[in-house]
Formats: structure tokens, sequence, C-alpha cells
């Protein structure tokens, strides 16, 4: 047996010795599922945040000296190299990940700015953050890319959301016109965001993917309609009607996006405990539909969804993410706190981390992000991590 506090500083004292000889930039992933080669900067403003975690509990110098090494290489050209947004894969996709790419080093540089005292880190998030168009009517922002082009809104909802919140931690002096994004994103959550009846959070913005499959199939019909004339000239074939097609691959998309969609739920509800203390007055927090998606994690047909989704354990721990959530949007007194965390924690570490290696290794296809997402629970209260024990493998 051993704490939660005891196993997030053995996987952090594997890696100690990396950020020496690789001028900070830690281990790169490639996006859990997805297979997307990743620079160093997402593991790398992971680790940054766990090194200052462990800086606060043990008061080592080491883990501060290590988490400044993280905190320079985001500030360095390969990190960033066009002075526009951060680099965070490389191949066919942008190479910005998204919206969500850049949250995820607001998040670090936030961090930094906190542990050393010095607002340059701070500075630079503020920086990238404002080069991202925000349109005040959709409450939406567009993704940048490393270049400087400007491209489309980023149509994943947790990927705006993590924007918002990220950016919600950024404390600059222009500080008050982040959060007035911020809300205002949280103002267009009605329209933006899409609540199941059971209570999980739809994966896509539904209006912007509706719009892109709208222009998809415009054109798939265009060319049937060529294809059914000249077959019907050749009078050998029958075609298909195309509503018929589109029915079906409209059916297996929704199924699709609902299975990712439960992979996701605890990830996003996670981003929304995050967001919460810096709008606590926002009528969202008192909606029905958000209490519906917090009802949603408390049950068997979440739990049940999350079985062989590659989505959850193996990629977004639920482990970690779940108990923080309830934590803070349930206002969980410590008892129930460390119950939950206890089952939570127990069940992502007894399908994914080895004992023998300090790594988050075990039945994921990217242990090297797997493992840099522990960073996730080190938010949880420091007595949570010292009582909580857990029977490793």
């Amino acid at each position: 047996m051993a704490t939660l506090l005891q196993i997030v500083l053995q996987c952090v004292d594997t890696k100690l010795e990396q950020t020496k000889f690789s001028n900070g930039a830690m281990a790169a992933g490639h996006n859990g599922p997805y297979n997307d080669p990743e620079s160093p900067v997402r593991n790398t403003g992971h680790w940054l945040i766990t090194f200052s975690r462990a800086f606060e509990w043990t008061g080592d110098e080491k883990f501060r000296d290590a988490a400044r090494r993280c905190a320079d290489y985001l500030l360095s050209e390969p990190a960033r190299p066009h002075g526009f947004s951060f680099h965070h894969r490389n191949g066919p996709k942008d190479s910005c990940n998204g919206l969500i790419g850049q949250a995820w080093t607001f998040e670090a540089l936030a961090e930094a700015s906190r542990l050393f005292d010095d607002p340059k880190y701070a500075r630079l998030a503020e920086e990238v953050f404002f080069q991202h168009p925000f349109d005040e009517e959709s409450g939406l922002w567009n993704r940048l890319e490393i270049d400087g082009q400007i491209l489309s809104f980023d149509a994943t909802f947790n990927h705006q959301l993590w924007f918002a919140v990220c950016a919600a931690m950024i404390k600059t002096d222009r500080r008050d016109e982040i959060l007035q994004r911020v809300t205002r994103f949280m103002d267009c959550l009605d329209k933006n965001l899409t609540v199941l009846p059971n209570g999980l959070l739809y994966h896509p913005i539904e209006h912007l993917l509706e719009k892109q499959l709208a222009e998809q199939f415009l054109f798939k019909n265009r060319v049937r309609k060529q294809m059914k004339n000249l077959l019907r000239a050749l009078k050998h074939f029958r075609f298909p009607e195309m509503i018929e097609s589109e029915k079906v691959i409209r059916k297996h998309f929704r199924e699709n996006q609902t299975y990712k969609s439960i992979g996701y739920h605890a990830f996003n509800m996670y981003a929304f405990a995050l967001l919460k203390p810096h709008t606590e007055d926002h009528p969202f927090w008192d909606s029905d539909r958000f209490g519906r998606m917090i009802a949603y994690m408390k049950t068997d047909s979440f739990r049940n969804g999350l079985e062989g989704n590659k989505y959850g354990y193996p990629y977004n721990p639920p482990g970690f993410e779940i108990p923080y959530s309830l934590l803070v949007l349930e206002n969980l007194d410590m008892a129930v706190a460390i119950k939950t965390t206890r089952n939570w924690v127990a069940e992502q570490f007894k399908r994914c981390f080895n004992s023998k290696t300090g790594k988050m290794e075990r039945n994921t296809e990217d242990s090297k992000t797997h493992t840099a997402r522990i960073y996730e629970l080190t938010r949880l209260p420091r007595e949570v991590l010292e009582t909580v024990e857990i029977g490793l493998h």
C-alpha cells in the first residue's frame, strides 16, 4: 500500500533527470488513441505543474529547479517558433492542436508565474490568448496556426471549454479583459453546449458540426446526381437515393460521437470544476442541465460506458478527474471526498499504473502522455493525497 502523495512523488522522481539533459523538454507522446505525433510542449506543461506541486509538498529545491527548466523551455523558440501559437504536434492536422493545445500551455505558464512570482510567463500566455480571434456573437474562438494563419472555429466543445478555463488562470494587467471573454463564452453555452437527456455532455458543438456536415453532403449530393444521370443514361444500374445514405452516415456518426462523449465526460467536468471559482456568480452553475451533467458522473450507465472505451481509462483518466470534479462541484466534505477518491483512483491505477516503473503504461496506447496526466491528480487537497492509500500492482 502507498499513499497517493507517495505515488505521485515516485512518478516525479523518475522524470527529474530528463529535465537536466533535454533543456527542460519532456518526452513527447502521440495524443493517445489519435496517434498524432506531438512536440514536447504538451507533456512539458503537464510536468511543470507536477514538479511545482512536488516542491510545495516537500520544499525540495530539485523539484523547483525542474519546474524552472520546463517553464523556460516553453519560452523557447522550438516551443513557439514563429511568434504566434505554441507548436504542439506534427503531421497532417494543425500544428497548434486546435485550442486545447494552447490551453494546456496557458495552464502551465500561469502556474510558472505563480510559483516563481514572475509575470513573464503569464504575459506570454496573455499574448497568445489575445492573438486568437474571439467572436462576441457566438462566444467562440478561432484556432490560430503556429505561423499566424487564422483557422476556423474549433468545433470540439472541450477545446473551447479548456481554452476558456486556462485563460481564466492568467493573472496579468489584462485579466479583466480575459474574464470578459470567458464570461461571454459562458453566456453562449445555451447554444454551444449540448447535453443529452441522460446528462452526458455531447462531444461536438452541434451547430458547427451541422454546418460542416451540410457542406459535405451538398458536395456528395452533386456528385451523386451526376453519377445517377450517367448511370440512367447507361440503363444498367440503379443508384440508391442520397437521403438514405445520409441517414445511415448520420446514425453511425451520432453513435461514434456518443461513445467518444462518454470517454470525455469527466475531462469536461474537471474543466468546469477549474472554471467555477473564476466565474462563481454565473447563472450556468445553477442550471438544470449542469446539474444533470454532475449527476451523470454518479450513474451506473456512466461507469458501464467507460468499460472498453478507448477515450476513458486508457487516455482521459476518469479516476483522477471525477474525484476532483465532485469535490469542487458538489462541495464534498472531506470524508466523502476521501472515499470517492479512493474508489476512483484505485480503479485507474489498477488498470494503468506500473508500480515497478512509476509510470502509467499498462493498457494505454501512449504511456508518455498518460503518465504526464498524473498532474490532474495533484489538485486534490493534500489531506486527501496523504490519507488515501492504494494497493499497487
